[in-house]
Formats: structure tokens, C-alpha cells, sequence
């Protein structure tokens, strides 16, 4: 094995992952993965410590969320699995489906968006439940990389020598060299160190869930998973979340953010009350809508706003990633592929680069264009689902167009 030389800029470091979600675990896996790969290692090694706010790796948090992994020119995601070697793991945990649809609000199909075939992977679209994926991620990082649960990060500060002090949520204080912040839309270390760097509505509120465990998928979503066009200008979408249960989520436009629910947050008559809300939205949606609201998990109900932020350059020893410089709303539908593929090009860049600061330059020209296109996309979204009477079949025309232009098989309904 070729030993870099000593004066590599991550040797003997200590680096601080804040976040034990998908963009940091894919970072602590790309790092290691690249210097196996190239029979390369860095001595001495750099320290490597990840702490989440989570409670645990099983916390039920997100974790009924489904994710949408593809190998589109905005996505990539499948090719980075393919490149971690993390492929067939997650196709063996895959939901069922291979393919996204646009269906009309009786659930017949308007558009199925089928990626075409990429060489050398054998589908080029998966759904997998966070946790999943989340888990297999885990599962391969090196056994030299200690993840804490239950440590949030409360705050950051830069100091003039380039080092970092992070406070964790027990108070208890560390000093780094180097702090890869990946901890979400809501990043701490992003509210302390880059303030102007905000949130921002997107102008749809949703209702979602998922359902207790069904005997089986009811069709379609048995077999894809997607949006539902609906009326009154409310908006839906379905998908499995595992291989017994399914999310569903019921947006509409607001000029104002409404109050953040997450799940196990209220109360009976407080959940009672937003599933109230939600019924009368969805009364316009066919089968299978009835049946998996019927069947909703009640402790796993919340209300959250969309909200996104435009993406931002790095600079100094706190490099942010994935939600923490782009935040996207769940309406891009792009959430895991962008935050793998900025765990996966940081730690290439890291790898290759002779310099920190051009590792980071070199990875926000890769990260900021593409983030930029998929936070666009999303808004064409929020348009497109919420869209009513002659303009929803417009909106429709433009996404075969769309579909064309980005390579997809598009099969719509005769």
C-alpha cells in the first residue's frame, strides 16, 4: 500500500462530521473508500468523529420517510452507490417500484417518468426507506470512526488559528481542525457562522404520514410510487416506505407559513385535528387514498412547511454540505441524491486535492450549479401539483417536455 506523504493537509487531523445522516455517513464512507481504492493511505490517519442529534440509529424521526434514488443528470445517486459499492445492498432493501408516475387524482396515470438504462447498473431508479439507506450507510464506514448519538451540535466557532470549537447539546466542548457540517436544513453551525444564510418559505404547507403495516401494497403503488394531481388545489404523494406500509402527503399553497407539527410532538385531540383537515383535502383522491388514510399511523402525522435555501461557497476550516448549503423542500424530490453526491465529491476532493482550500473551491463548482438547477425544479413543482383547471393540463404538456429533454421514457395515458 502506497503511504501519501506526511505533509497531505488531512494528516493527523481531527475532523468532525456534524450529522449522522445520509451526506455525512456517505462522506466517512467516500473517504475510505478512495483510499482503498487507490491503495492509498494517509499517515499518520486523520481522527475522525461523528456526532448526531438523533437518539439513535432505529430514532423514528424521519425514518417513515421514502427516498427516491436516481441516475438522472440531476441526481446521480444510484451511480454513487454503485461507486461505495453500496448498490446491491440497497436494491436488496428497496421498495417496490422501479419507476416514478404523474397520476391524475382518480389514480389513473398521466405520465410514467421511466429512466433510461445506464450502463452498467441494472436499474437506474430505486425507493428506499431513509432508514434503510441510512443503515447501510452506517454500516460501512470504517470501524475507526466512532459515532455518537444523542450529541447534537448547539454551536460553532471559528477561531483565527483555523481551528473549530464545537459545543455540543450537553455543553460538553470540542476543539477540531476541521468540521464537516451535515447536519441538515436547520444547521446550528450554520445559524451561528453564516447567519445570512437563511430559510426561506416556498409557499406550500403539507400534511403527511404513513400507514400502519397493510397485508399488502394496494395497487399502483405495488409497483411505482408518485404524485397525484389533484383539485381545489391540493396535491399528493404516495409511496411505499417499506415493503408493508406507504407515506402519503397532502400539500396546498399558503402565503404564509404555517405552525411546524413533527410527529410525536401532539397530542390526541391536536392530531385529531390536523387528520381532520387533511381528510377534507384529500376527499377529490381515488382508491388507494381512502384506504391507506384509513390505515394512518397516528403518532407518525405531521405538518411541516416547504422551505429551501439557495446555495452558498465555503470558506474556512467549517465545510458545509448536502441541507446545510442547499436546503431543498421535500418538492425536489433530490434531497438524498444531492446530499450523497456532496459526502461522495468532498471526500474526492479531499483525497486528491494538495490543499484544503482547493479541495473546497474545487467541490463547490461541482455542488453549487447542479443544487441550483434542483431547487429551480422544485419550485416548478409546487407549480405544476398545485396548478387547477386548463393550467394543470399545460403544466402536464411541459413535463413530457421536460421528460424528452433530460433522456426520460415517458409513457402517458391514451
Amino acid at each position: 500500500m502506497k503511504t501519501i506523504h506526511e505533509q497531505h493537509f488531512l494528516s493527523g487531523k481531527y475532523i468532525i462530521v456534524a450529522g449522522g445522516g445520509i451526506g455525512g455517513l456517505t462522506f466517512c464512507v467516500a473517504l475510505q473508500r478512495f483510499l482503498e481504492n487507490n491503495n492509498q493511505e494517509i499517515n499518520p490517519p486523520p481522527h475522525i468523529v461523528v456526532y448526531e442529534r438523533e437518539l439513535s440509529l432505529d430514532d423514528i424521526g424521519r425514518e417513515g420517510y421514502s427516498l427516491s434514488i436516481r441516475s438522472d443528470p440531476l441526481s446521480g445517486g444510484m451511480q454513487i452507490l454503485q461507486k461505495l459499492d453500496l448498490l446491491d445492498q440497497i436494491l436488496g432493501e428497496s421498495n417496490p417500484g422501479t419507476y416514478f408516475t404523474v397520476f391524475n387524482n382518480d389514480f389513473t396515470p398521466l405520465i410514467e417518468f421511466q429512466s433510461p438504462p445506464v450502463e452498467g447498473l441494472s436499474q437506474s431508479t430505486a425507493s428506499i426507506a431513509r432508514s434503510k439507506l441510512r443503515e447501510i450507510l452506517h454500516k460501512n464506514i470504517s470501524p475507526s470512526i466512532a459515532v455518537h448519538w444523542n450529541h447534537g451540535i448547539e454551536s460553532v466557532e471559528e477561531l483565527e488559528n483555523g481551528q473549530v470549537i464545537v459545543t455540543l447539546m450537553n455543553g460538553h466542548q470540542e476543539k477540531c481542525d476541521l468540521l464537516i457540517a451535515a447536519d441538515g436544513s436547520n444547521s446550528k453551525g450554520r445559524r451561528a457562522i453564516r447567519s445570512q444564510n437563511e430559510l426561506r418559505f416556498a409557499g406550500a404547507v403539507s400534511i403527511a404520514a404513513r400507514t400502519q403495516p397493510l397485508e399488502k401494497l394496494p395497487p399502483p403503488i405495488d409497483k411505482t410510487w408518485g404524485s397525484v394531481l389533484g383539485v381545489n388545489g391540493n396535491f399528493l404523494f404516495v409511496a411505499p416506505s417499506d415493503q408493508r406500509s406507504a407515506l402519503w402527503s397532502v400539500s396546498y399553497l399558503s402565503d404564509k407559513p404555517s405552525e411546524p407539527r413533527p410527529a410525536g410532538t401532539m397530542s390526541e385531540e391536536e392530531i385529531e385535528q390536523v387528520l381532520s383537515e387533511a381528510h377534507q383535502r384529500l376527499v377529490s383522491f381515488g382508491e388507494p387514498m381512502p384506504t391507506l388514510f384509513k390505515k394512518t399511523l397516528r403518532s407518525s402525522v405531521s405538518v411541516f412547511n416547504a422551505k429551501d435555501m439557495e446555495p452558498f461557497r465555503n470558506h474556512g476550516s467549517v465545510i458545509f454540505i448536502g441541507d446545510a448549503q442547499h436546503a431543498m423542500s421535500p418538492f425536489a424530490g433530490n434531497g438524498a441524491n444531492m446530499a450523497m453526491m456532496d459526502g461522495y465529491k468532498l471526500a474526492e476532493q479531499m483525497i486528491l486535492a494538495k490543499h484544503l482550500s482547493t479541495a473546497v473551491q474545487a467541490y463547490d463548482d461541482l455542488c453549487i450549479p447542479r443544487s441550483i438547477n434542483a431547487i429551480k425544479m422544485s419550485h416548478r413543482t409546487i407549480a405544476i401539483g398545485h396548478s387547477q383547471g386548463i393550467w394543470k393540463y399545460m403544466w402536464v404538456t411541459m413535463l413530457k417536455i421536460v421528460a424528452y429533454f433530460f433522456g426520460f421514457n415517458s409513457k402517458s395515458e391514451q
